[in-house]
């Protein structure tokens, strides 16, 4: 943000302070360990797990052996590449972290600050209700007027690889998609050779609204194992938040600019801000592409956009 007098912008970091310390405190209380998160990721290794990112805007730099690194966009992959490798069954990771993540926006770098939160090596039958409830918490220590989306990636990876499309396709859906773009997604569709599971595909923007109305929707589509499994999961998820609150919406067409996830994942908004607040999911399956799977799950709170909503919230 930027001010006009430097006492607005002192006030403006002091809340950024006294929200990052609410959080840290609520998240250790929770029995959450801190970490530090490096802020330097190797371009190659980077891309090569993250392939839909976009390269041009990784804030790229030279180390001394001229090997190229960038400021990292996502500090989760940092993460998983510093503990996989030495990782050892049977543990169990419950960490929380400030940090900083870069890209270039198109007319200088953007720094955006944010808090994380990873489980790693657990998994049972609540483990994704638990995160989803620390993220739901948060959301409302903030604003009573919130809402969380909640896909599952496992539900539309079903759809891709019945319908077995190439790399170049499969990627340009999935930005379509992530754009929510509905006359685009159709058109392209139409180009190409037709499938059966394409009939889900073309109706997956209107696989949104509740539990309920999801899976009328569904009705008559095609449907595989995967996907099946990806419901299944969203339904035990709905089975316990519904009993919690009602602000909970679900959405099938739900696409990551990252492709790491592999279950269930989920958005967070508050009144004010039409952008995420919350962001996160499953990501079992990227663990192994560092040497070990094990079940993750994680989300992040995008700090600079809580604090735009709470300051402007104040200003009025």
């Amino acid at each position: 943000m930027n001010f006009l007098n430097i006492e607005d912008e002192m006030k403006y970091f002091k809340k950024m302070y006294v929200l990052r310390k609410e959080i840290e405190d609520y998240l250790f209380n929770e029995g959450y360990m801190n970490i530090e998160p490096s802020i330097f990721e190797e371009y190659d290794e980077f891309t090569e797990v993250n392939s839909r990112i976009d390269r041009k805007s990784t804030v790229k730099l030279l180390d001394n052996n001229s090997d190229i690194l960038i400021l990292s966009p996502d500090i989760t992959t940092g993460i998983i590449n510093k503990f996989m490798p030495r990782w050892e069954y049977g543990m169990n990771l419950r960490i929380f972290y400030y940090g900083k993540t870069y890209k270039h926006n198109g007319t200088g770098i953007r720094e955006n600050r944010e808090m994380g939160v990873e489980i790693i090596g657990e998994k049972n039958q609540s483990t994704d209700q638990y995160v989803l409830s620390t993220a739901r918490q948060i959301m409302n220590m903030y604003s009573s007027d919130y809402l969380i989306e909640i896909g599952n990636s496992k539900f539309l990876k079903g759809i891709m690889q019945a319908c077995s499309f190439k790399k170049e396709d499969y990627d340009n859906i999935l930005d379509l998609l992530y754009q929510k773009n509905k006359q685009e997604l159709k058109e392209y569709l139409s180009k190409l050779p037709y499938k059966e599971p394409m009939s889900t595909l073309l109706n997956i923007f209107d696989l949104e609204g509740t539990f309920d109305e999801v899976m009328a929707e569904l009705e008559g589509l095609y449907l595989n194992d995967l996907m099946e499994q990806g419901i299944e999961e969203l339904r035990t998820i709905n089975d316990y938040i519904k009993n919690t609150t009602d602000k909970i919406t679900y959405d099938l067409s739900m696409v990551s600019e990252l492709s790491y996830y592999d279950g269930i994942i989920f958005r967070g908004y508050i009144s004010g801000s039409n952008k995420e607040i919350i962001k996160g999911g499953r990501y079992d399956s990227f663990t192994e592409q560092y040497g070990f799977k094990t079940p993750a799950i994680g989300f992040t709170v995008e700090l600079d956009e809580l604090i735009k909503v709470l300051y402007k919230e104040e200003q009025q």
